[in-house]
């Protein structure tokens, strides 16, 4: 047998080598990677991870997430891989949630109050798991240096409150660290106006290039590491050619000017609300299964879901919740039936499961009106109607609010929900949308556009009639929306409907 290396060789692309060389012969500190996914944006952070420790030993350090989910969901099993990949591995060199003391590990310089939400390193390292969504996630942290995954989705007021001012540790033994103050924050491009403070970041490094290093790539820069038909897959199977182009390509979506929804605002009616305690119970020993309605801290248990569906070969699901003068959008859902195999049983089958846990099963149930079309010839029997005895038949209390229902008019639609979103009026309910449990539905009711048309303002549809567009980000979300918005509060509109008062893009 001949004789084994000890050292791992490791080939990096040229993305990833332009990142370590901005580290440690650049000597930058502050690290912003746009890279499309198939880049390599999980390993370099594994990577990243690993230097630190090593660079550090007893040194604490961030890894930041949007929210805790994401962090367990995403963040943590890419990490772990790419970790794998470097040789350190899970329950040998390092441990999640939990003190490593009695596995023989050191103990930390600044030893954390509670482990749950720790990866804790053989050499006394600790990464703590910081969730933006939790404001004292980060409190009390002493940091080294910060990692951040899927930065375009992160609040850039938290990031600075929560962690950014944590980032401010320092030891005369790690004096040399060329990581000691580290940040590098990874992300594909935002899709999102949200994620714009990302981008924007490239403007700083352009005029800070000594401190500041802004890096951008597709996954073509890593072929190598990609199967051949990789990116022809992920053409096909993409929720739309936008998502594509962003998510692989690395190519910034064009801002929508003449949108249906002009008076939503990102910083206004996006929020996110989990149950964070229960998400850190499960850091150590979690499944799929465990992402269900027991991780949302924004349902009223007391009251009944709003379930509404838009139909078709692509069949689009709205969750909400009407509640005092304010109507919560809680998740959103779909089914392809034409290219994915999968049918409203599919889609109401995810529905049922990921609601399991409530104790009051109640539904108010809002449909278009291709719901209220018969089945078949020579019988009374609606879509409406399947669907009605579909989720009774799991349990479920249904009340049929759409049955007969006529079609709303679109300008109508369009006044009443701004006006709502806007929020200058008492008289219109203020609307919320879970930011984290409805990406789909954001990226459509923010890139909807709206034409002038014979009745008014109305949504442009010509993507939903494109057999090669991916329907997710069309208008189909959004219509489903619209529905019981506009079923339930159309009684609002004055007689003269205030076009005066709404200020719009058109």
């Amino acid at each position: 047998m001949g004789k084994i290396s000890k050292y791992l060789e490791v080939i990096l692309n040229a993305a990833q080598l332009a990142a370590v060389l901005a580290v440690t012969v650049l000597k930058k500190t502050k690290i912003y990677l746009e890279w499309g996914r198939g880049t390599g944006k999980s390993f370099i952070l594994a990577f990243f991870m690993k230097e630190m420790v090593k660079q550090m030993p007893g040194a604490s350090f961030a890894l930041v997430g949007s929210t805790y989910q994401q962090i367990l969901a995403r963040t943590l099993p890419s990490t772990k891989k790419g970790l794998a990949v470097l040789g350190i591995y899970e329950g040998y060199d390092y441990v999640v949630g939990k003190n490593g003391a009695k596995f023989g590990f050191a103990e930390p310089i600044y030893a954390p109050d509670k482990w749950d939400n720790i990866i804790h390193f053989s050499n006394g390292a600790v990464f703590q798991l910081v969730s933006l969504d939790n404001p004292n996630s980060g409190r009390g942290l002493n940091s080294f240096g910060i990692l951040g995954d899927e930065a375009a989705l992160f609040d850039s007021e938290k990031l600075f409150a929560n962690v950014k001012t944590t980032n401010r540790a320092k030891e005369a033994r790690f004096e040399k660290a060329t990581l000691l103050g580290a940040e590098i924050y990874a992300s594909s491009t935002p899709m999102t106006k949200k994620g714009r403070w990302f981008t924007d970041m490239e403007e700083v490094a352009k005029r800070k290039p000594k401190k500041y290093a802004f890096i951008k790539a597709s996954a073509l820069i890593n072929k190598l590491n990609l199967r051949e038909e990789w990116f022809e897959e992920m053409k096909d199977e993409a929720p739309s050619e936008l998502y594509y182009n962003a998510e692989i390509l690395n190519i910034r979506p064009k801002e929508i000017l003449n949108g249906f929804y002009p008076q939503l605002k990102a910083e206004k009616h996006y929020y996110t609300d989990y149950d964070n305690d229960y998400l850190e119970s499960i850091t150590s020993d979690y499944t799929k299964a465990s992402f269900n309605s027991k991780q949302d801290n924004d349902i009223d248990k007391g009251r009944p879901l709003i379930l509404s569906i838009d139909w078709g070969t692509f069949i689009s699901a709205v969750i909400s919740q009407k509640l005092p003068n304010k109507y919560r959008v809680l998740k959103s859902m779909w089914a392809s039936q034409s290219s994915e195999s999968r049918d409203l049983e599919d889609l109401i089958n995810d529905f049922v499961e990921y609601y399991a846990p409530l104790p009051n099963k109640v539904v108010h149930l809002y449909y278009g009106h291709d719901g209220n079309a018969k089945v078949r010839k020579g019988t009374n029997e609606t879509y409406g109607d399947v669907l009605v005895r579909l989720l009774q038949s799991k349990g479920w209390t249904v009340y049929d609010k759409s049955k007969r229902k006529p079609v709303a008019p679109h300008n109508d639609k369009y006044i009443l929900i701004n006006m709502m979103f806007k929020g200058s009026s008492s008289r219109y309910p203020g609307i919320e949308i879970n930011e984290q449990n409805n990406p789909d539905l954001i990226i459509g009711l923010e890139r909807t556009e709206a034409s002038e048309g014979k009745n008014g303002i109305q949504k442009v549809k010509k993507d939903e009639r494109n057999a090669k567009k991916k329907q997710q980000h069309t208008t189909h979300l959004p219509d489903a929306f619209d529905i019981p918005i506009y079923s339930i509060y159309k009684d609002l509109l004055k007689p003269e409907k205030e076009y005066w008062d709404l200020p719009t893009t058109m």
